[in-house]
């Protein structure tokens, strides 16, 4: 299958890499569009829905900033099949504008460009498209890893215990509205199943929620923080089944909030 690209950079260097390994890979990739500024890219936006898979773009673009065209595409509704969003940058700080998008949709990469991971990527966020198709369907698409994700396993070894997590989160005030919640429930749910395997460290828990969501393992952590900092506990009915009296008057880390609710859960559902 042939993923359409879309491609907004405006690093003269970037440009021409990416140009020509789309070229050349023909069978692979059709480059629907490539531009090297903002303006051109919401002019070409605006006079017709352009039928891209995924989009590249530069976080810094002239005129307008290849961030914002991110935003509006990912947000807007106009492109009802969610294309995929790839943001360059030379700087680590421009990943917060996407911490708040679907992470399977989207990827943020650090300059120098390697274009092997460029296709990972590419390949990576189509695939996580394409889960939502019938399998039926599904096994008629080529192009795709047939590997397994961590999605596809966790949806079908966790099932109800992520449910119940979920119950356990919102009882804590804890939903989807905040940023962290889905990183939260992941690392609980990695400690509940997969603990023993990386020793109940906490760094190693996070890592792999970060290599999921492909996010640093440091902004994962932080939105953790801020998440288990907004826990209602005077409110909660789990408080006192989950958490004993010494946990009463002080301030849970993310670590202790984590390795408590998992086992409880772990208890659950033995």
């Amino acid at each position: 299958m042939i993923t359409k690209i879309g491609l907004v950079v405006n690093d003269t260097t970037l440009f021409n890499s990416l140009t020509n390994h789309f070229s050349k890979n023909k069978k692979q990739y059709n480059l629907e569009f490539y531009l090297k500024n903002g303006r051109e890219c919401k002019d070409s936006l605006n006079k017709s829905k352009n039928n891209v898979d995924v989009f590249i773009l530069e976080a810094v673009l002239p005129y307008i900033n290849g961030t914002d065209i991110a935003r509006e595409i990912y947000f807007s509704g106009r492109y009802l099949d969610s294309p995929g969003i790839i943001l360059i940058s030379s700087l680590q700080q421009y990943d917060i504008f996407l911490e708040d998008m679907d992470m399977n949709r989207v990827s943020f990469l650090l300059k120098p460009v390697d274009l092997n991971y460029i296709d990972k990527e590419i390949i990576r966020i189509q695939r996580n498209k394409f889960l939502t198709i019938p399998c039926n369907e599904r096994k008629r698409l080529r192009g795709v890893s047939e590997k397994t994700s961590f999605y596809e396993i966790k949806k079908s070894k966790y099932n109800s215990t992520e449910k119940l997590v979920t119950n356990i989160l919102n009882d804590f005030g804890i939903n989807q509205k905040y940023k962290g919640s889905k990183y939260l429930k992941d690392a609980i749910l990695i400690s509940v199943f997969e603990g023993e395997r990386y020793d109940f460290q906490m760094k190693s828990i996070i890592i792999q929620v970060a290599k999921y969501y492909n996010r640093p393992s440091g902004s994962i952590h932080s939105l953790i923080s801020k998440t288990v900092n907004i826990a209602k506990f005077d409110s909660s009915k789990y408080k006192d089944i989950i958490f004993s009296e010494s946990y009463s008057s002080k301030k849970l880390t993310p670590k202790e909030f984590i390795f408590t609710v998992s086992e409880f859960v772990r208890l659950e559902v033995k």
